[in-house]
């Protein structure tokens, strides 16, 4: 088994990373080399790919919109024995341009409450699927790898008990990572033409965007445990991930 770290060097992905080592308030902590979010992996090189062979990664949950899927592909991992799952967070026909950054004067953490009302199905399914032992080691990921995939990390580990620094030091990881991903966005035949029009700030990963999600979820669903629940996901579901996940 590899030594625990936090980022892998990918070339091709630039914010693929483990959830492991996060203090839970029961104070055990969550498992290394299982469970990993991610930025886009359709770029992954051919040494990439045997780093993830490496890891004996077993599942991919997407949280792209098909359109996603469909305009770049999945690359090299589209040809691995890996079961993947495309679960849109973001409804089919709301096109392309809501994956985008916020544009000035949009509250994201607003932005990540809704995908609880909108995209609950989808964050549904994701957690389901983290509940079956046979699905990992298992990555999860959208493009940017901070918004739908920092909602999802978000939610899991609240549901796993993980204290509210550890959920909010994990999402500003991903503010070291955006010059790359910004650059990645700017060659994309879509998303391209509108982060010429967003400002810098639109970019910008700041713990107070988390904070503040994190109080919405507790003020407005009576905490992560509660939305999921209410949303769809079992009592069994969530005692499974504990067990798999927390050590």
């Amino acid at each position: 088994m590899r030594t625990p770290t936090r980022l892998l060097p990918l070339a091709g992905a630039y914010n693929f990373r483990d959830l492991g080592g996060y203090p839970t308030s029961e104070g055990r902590q969550t498992r290394w080399n299982i469970l990993f979010r991610s930025d886009t992996l359709h770029e992954v090189t051919p040494d990439d790919l045997t780093v993830l062979r490496g890891l004996g990664l077993t599942t991919i949950v997407d949280l792209r919109t098909p359109a996603e899927v469909k305009r770049v592909g999945r690359g090299l991992l589209a040809s691995e024995p890996i079961l993947h799952i495309n679960a849109s967070v973001l409804h089919t026909g709301a096109g392309e341009e809501q994956a985008a950054p916020t544009p000035r004067g949009g509250d994201v953490a607003e932005r990540y409450l809704s995908y609880l009302e909108n995209g609950s199905p989808a964050l549904v399914t994701a957690l389901g699927v983290m509940a079956i032992k046979e699905n990992y080691p298992l990555v999860f990921h959208c493009y940017a790898g901070k918004d739908r995939t920092g909602v999802l990390a978000a939610l899991l580990l609240s549901c796993l008990g993980v204290q509210r620094r550890s959920i909010i030091d994990d999402y500003v990881i991903t503010a070291a990572r955006m010059d790359r991903i910004v650059e990645r966005l700017r060659r994309d035949p879509v998303y391209g033409r509108r982060i010429a029009e967003v400002p810098p700030s639109a970019f910008a990963v700041v713990a107070d965007t988390m904070a503040r999600f994190l109080d919405g979820v507790d003020e407005r669903h009576g905490g992560a445990r509660s939305w999921a629940l209410h949303a769809g996901v079992t009592p069994d579901q969530l005692d499974a991930l504990a067990d798999l996940l927390v050590g």
